[in-house]
């Protein structure tokens, strides 16, 4: 009986560090901003309308579902991020969008990360800048091996005539306007553990019971 109960509890450890490295940490972000006067009125902005958009991205990125682009000093995600948009005064939107993390200062999209999404068949893009929010490898904002988010608050530099912060129609680039500001919160999270991981769990499970159940048949019987 002792040597079965040890097979057990070495089947049941295994199984049970199967399933938690199939889970992935992510940074879910808040951001916050206002158009300012000189915004285009499109079904997503208007002049002096405040927003917010709230997405989630795994981190480490390279590990992870949906995995990103990581080169030198950049993280790309192509499409693939679900973002949801809502505002007091536009009407809010739920959509996947691309992120491009750049915190390169003398980079066209310098510090924070610009957001391309895809709501009602439309295309808009927002470019945030202020610190860089991901270590790129090496030294970074935060500890950790490249690709890897950091939380904490970040402050979005507002901008004219696209000194700062901007916005504009893909459609129409000509539709453009600057943000005032705002910011960036991040805070840790830990995703759901993906259908695998659940039936990999399970499925050692009943692994388990069939071989209890035998060696106690058998040493009955």
């Amino acid at each position: 009986m002792r040597k079965l109960l040890t097979i057990l509890a070495i089947l049941g450890l295994a199984v049970g560090i199967s399933a938690l490295s199939a889970r992935a940490d992510g940074v879910s972000y808040t951001v916050t901003s206002t158009y300012a006067s000189d915004i285009p009125t499109t079904s997503v902005s208007a002049p002096g309308a405040s927003f917010t958009f709230v997405f989630t991205v795994p981190s480490p990125c390279t590990s992870s579902t949906p995995a990103c682009f990581l080169t030198p000093g950049a993280v790309n995600f192509t499409d693939n991020i679900g973002v949801t948009f809502s505002s007091p005064t536009l009407t809010g939107f739920s959509s996947l969008a691309s992120l491009t993390f750049n915190p390169n200062p003398d980079g066209f999209y310098p510090g924070l990360f610009d957001l391309e999404a895809f709501p009602n068949g439309g295309d808009f893009e927002w470019v945030f800048t202020g610190d860089q929010i991901f270590n790129p490898g090496g030294t970074g904002a935060c500890s950790g091996q490249p690709g890897m988010f950091c939380t904490g608050p970040f402050q979005i530099t507002g901008g004219t005539d696209f000194s700062g912060s901007f916005f504009f129609n893909m459609n129409d680039p000509t539709m453009a306007g600057d943000l005032t500001g705002g910011s960036v919160t991040g805070m840790s999270t830990v995703s759901t553990p993906e259908p695998s991981s659940l039936l990999l769990l399970g499925g050692g499970f009943l692994a388990l019971g069939g071989f209890a159940r035998r060696r106690l048949t058998a040493r009955f019987n």
